[in-house]
């Protein structure tokens, strides 16, 4: 049997930093992610999906997001779709709840169980009231396979957003064999005790530069004895975040071929890339990041460039320059303007004597 893990799709989420177009689009792509996913079900004969939280980006959705998902639960009638609430999704049943298909069935904030033969998958989903009583309401049978779903944080991985705590000290010894989580965006595992291991499936396909590489679902497969799992990517497309330092570079236009080349070698062209510039450089060193980046633009279907390199220059490389070059810097470095505003100045003035502005 075939069941899979999947978490933090934030259907319908804001495409944030991309122009109008192709935000538009990463929309649509995400919501297909989800509807291949279905297609992936029912071609392949899985039993059911375990969505383990935030479906949708807020409880608000457009109508047509809805039913492009209720019509991808249906197109999947023998797969049970096992819905767990996240903190971001939590409304979307109050809206939608009589339109969903009967294989469309819903964790609550009680511990709920779906069976597969031998199979058990419980979940429950965190609310103010039944924080206390969630772990002591946990009862499983050692000869079951026991599949468990939570959406929150286990201590230690970091998160910008509030989300309830995931005790795996609390779960073991509980005998579960699975534990399908989510809230973490990226793919990640570990032990909870020597029968059980848990598992954050990551997001289906990644919003922004946060949420980097590639994504996908875990297959879980039994034979009724013991259960596997592998991770499948699924990503529509990849979103990837790479630096490369200034420093040793022969000209910045020497560097761009070289980043371009790197860039072309690790990621095709529907990739979202995002390149960060740092080291230091001296001022007659040029940093184009917009050639770089309408470059990158060309052979991708997104770039940013970010440039956090620092200007190396002091009073006595310029201490013999007696041009008004030289004068320029020297009153810039004896000013009391912020290392900051001086770096800008002196790039800004070294320019225009250049005749570049």
């Amino acid at each position: 049997m075939k069941i899979i893990h999947c978490a933090d799709l934030h259907i319908d989420s804001k495409i944030e930093g991309l122009p109008a177009e192709k935000s538009k689009l990463r929309r649509d792509e995400i919501l297909h992610t989800f509807e291949r996913m279905c297609d992936y079900a029912r071609d392949e004969g899985v039993r059911a999906v375990i969505i383990a939280g935030d479906a949708f980006d807020s409880p608000r959705i457009s109508k047509k997001t809805a039913l492009r998902f209720i019509e991808g639960v249906k197109s999947a009638p023998d797969t049970d779709f096992l819905y767990l609430s996240g903190n971001h999704d939590g409304e979307f049943l109050s809206a939608w709840g009589d339109d969903m298909p009967s294989n469309f069935k819903v964790f609550g904030n009680t511990w709920t169980e779906y069976r597969y033969g031998d199979v058990s998958v419980r979940g429950i989903t965190f609310d103010k009231y039944n924080a206390p009583f969630v772990y002591d309401g946990l009862k499983t049978t050692a000869d079951d396979i026991n599949i468990v779903c939570m959406h929150g944080q286990i201590l230690g991985y970091k998160s910008e957003e509030a989300a309830e705590t995931v005790s795996l000290p609390l779960l073991k010894n509980k005998n579960i064999d699975y534990l399908a989580l989510g809230h973490i965006h990226s793919y990640a595992e570990g032990t909870i005790d020597e029968r059980g291991v848990y598992a954050y499936s990551g997001c289906l396909d990644g919003r922004g530069f946060d949420e980097t590489g590639v994504k996908g679902f875990v297959l879980l497969e039994t034979d009724g004895k013991k259960l596997s799992r592998r991770f499948v990517p699924f990503c529509s497309r990849i979103l990837a975040t790479a630096e490369f330092s200034v420093e040793n570079a022969r000209s910045f236009y020497a560097l761009r071929n070289e980043i371009l080349e790197k860039l072309r070698s690790a990621y095709d062209g529907k990739s979202l890339v995002k390149v960060i510039l740092t080291g230091g450089h001296d001022a007659d060193f040029i940093v184009d990041k917009d050639d770089l980046a309408f470059r990158l633009n060309e052979e991708f279907f997104f770039a940013k460039v970010y440039d956090c390199t620092t200007l190396k220059v002091s009073a006595e490389d310029f201490a013999a320059d007696k041009s008004v070059r030289g004068e320029f810097v020297r009153a810039v470095l004896s000013s009391d303007v912020s290392e900051e505003e001086k770096e800008r100045i002196i790039l800004t003035g070294l320019a225009a004597l250049k005749g570049e502005l």
